[in-house]
């Protein structure tokens, strides 16, 4: 598998971990034992630049040893496999196997219809529609409250607390009574009252079908959300008016994002935008373009709905939105996935001939659709690599992804 691996006695190869094969000098001609031996010179003559372990080959050592990793030999990495072009930038050669282990995919760099995108950063916040805060309407001390701490989910219809209320419960009491007495007027104005003072109508039915009164009476959620706040406790004594808590729907969204003033004009409500948090995608629309400048930052605020229902969007997070400015110009464009960017700017990886790879620093404008506008570097027609394999993650810096074709012979 290795034939550029030499030894005098019976072993392991260090790359692959194979039995070293016996050649003995009578089982080839005199030419193929000549080769071997000009070969094995060579080897020796040969410029080492580093040792690593080809089992994690962005791993580099100054001299030969045990790989720390595995049990088995450091490989040499000659100056020869690692040479320059004419402009003096260094181009890797990597061997048809190791290209095909490694997954490497390439995509030409094309010219074609490019529909123009603008990128702002946003901040994810709550919808202030969906927030509903609770207020006690009546007086009364509290008992079974179910929640205990902000950030409990709640769900509609379910249990609250319940409330030792004299005012309720004598309420209650003018109900069943006039109603017995057939005084339906005055029943329909006790019954009104208690449901200004926040008593469920569901608490009201039973109280009519059963005829008797709560002694406490049960508060319900009034909608399915996460507690924002909780401001009572068992045995707390509440006044009309007292805010007993908050309760916000994050089955959807606002995300606010601050857009150049030069460009605020080129977005419309109801526009569609993408949207990144991290490494997940999602699309939003426009809901409204607040009317003012910042006068610092030059910036307008626009504000994006966006559905949250499996609740992966956390207010406070940031996310990048990208809006679609209707523009559609002839621009050359790679897939955005084939963009490198570390602290020294955007590369690419590109192909320069067969199984030979060179970094470029390239300059790139918008986005959209998955691909990136490439305004300098290269040229139409130029293979890149876009495989995820190779370039491992947007954060991974350049000298790490060379490391890891360099090494990976």
């Amino acid at each position: 598998m290795h034939p550029q691996i030499i030894s005098d006695t019976p072993g392991k190869c260090p790359i692959c971990g194979m039995d070293l094969v016996q050649i003995a000098a009578s089982g080839g001609t005199h030419e193929e034992i000549m080769d071997m031996s000009t070969s094995a010179t060579e080897q020796k003559d040969r410029k080492v630049l580093y040792w690593y372990d080809p089992m994690v080959p962005d791993k580099r050592f100054d001299k030969p040893g045990k790989s720390p990793f595995m049990d088995m030999e450091l490989v040499p990495k000659y100056a020869d496999e690692i040479k320059s072009d004419a402009s003096g930038k260094p181009v890797i050669s990597i061997n048809a196997d190791t290209v095909q282990k490694m997954g490497v995919r390439t995509e030409k760099a094309i010219k074609g219809s490019f529909a123009q995108s603008l990128r702002a950063t946003a901040i994810v916040t709550e919808n202030e529609r969906s927030r509903v805060d609770l207020f006690s309407q009546v007086e009364g001390r509290v008992e079974d409250l179910r929640y205990s701490a902000v950030g409990d989910r709640v769900k509609k219809g379910d249990l609250f607390y319940t409330l030792y209320s004299p005012e309720l419960l004598s309420l209650q009491n003018d109900f069943i009574a006039s109603r017995k007495a057939g005084l339906q007027d005055l029943a329909q104005a006790a019954k009104k009252r208690m449901k200004l003072l926040g008593v469920d109508d569901k608490v009201i039915a039973d109280l009519s079908k059963s005829g008797k009164a709560f002694e406490k009476v049960p508060f319900y959620v009034p909608t399915d959300g996460v507690l924002a706040q909780l401001d009572i406790r068992n045995g707390y004594y509440l006044k009309a008016n007292d805010q007993v808590g908050r309760i916000q729907d994050l089955s959807t969204v606002w995300l606010e994002g601050d857009v150049p003033e030069k460009d605020i004009g080129t977005i419309k409500e109801g526009d569609i935008a993408e949207i990144a948090v991290g490494p997940q995608k999602y699309e939003g629309k426009v809901d409204y373009i607040y009317p003012t400048i910042d006068s610092e930052a030059r910036t307008g605020k626009v504000r994006l709905m966006v559905d949250n229902k499996d609740g992966a969007l956390r207010p406070a997070s940031y996310a990048t939105v990208a809006f679609a400015t209707g523009a559609v110009m002839e621009q050359l464009t790679i897939p955005s996935e084939a963009v490198l960017r570390n602290a020294e700017g955007e590369h690419v990886i590109v192909v320069v001939g067969s199984g030979k790879f060179q970094a470029r620093s390239v300059k790139t404008d918008g986005s959209s659709a998955g691909r990136t506008e490439i305004v300098s570097g290269l040229q139409d027609g130029d293979d890149v690599v876009v495989s995820a394999q190779f370039l491992i993650d947007s954060e991974s810096s350049l000298q790490e992804s060379l490391g890891k074709l360099s090494g990976g012979q």
